[in-house]
């Protein structure tokens, strides 16, 4: 019979056995997050496109000239309106490229370490 007090006399004593209750304290810490700057993609390498400009008055000295540095002939034609609407749409392209750039630094700079940016302005 003692044998079965004994284990639940220390079980019901075990907080009691503790002289002082600890108090628990909460921190809020502001903790700095470290993301990873990654590289730049490449620049492009654009490879070199030659336009000539054909007209009824050069045409056939156009075609001889042609046919002899290339061998083949093949026509893609262009009204002049649809070329500038081509180069329209080449402006464009630079114009967005340029912004995605500037926003892309804009984010770099934005979490590059502070301690970092101290630095680097010294």
């Amino acid at each position: 019979m003692l044998s079965l007090l004994l284990p639940l006399l220390f079980l019901s004593s075990a907080c009691s056995l503790w002289s002082q209750v600890r108090k628990v304290e909460i921190k809020t810490v502001e903790v700095e997050r470290q993301i990873p700057i990654q590289n730049r993609p490449r620049p492009m390498r654009m490879n070199n496109i030659y336009f000539y400009v054909v007209t009824e008055q050069n045409f056939e000295e156009f075609e001889k000239r042609f046919a002899k540095k290339n061998d083949d002939l093949v026509w893609y034609v262009l009204s002049v309106k649809d070329y500038e609407g081509l180069a329209l749409n080449m402006a464009e392209i630079k114009r967005f490229l340029q912004q995605q750039k500037e926003l892309i630094i804009y984010y770099e700079k934005a979490i590059t370490p502070k301690s970092k940016s101290n630095k680097e302005k010294k």
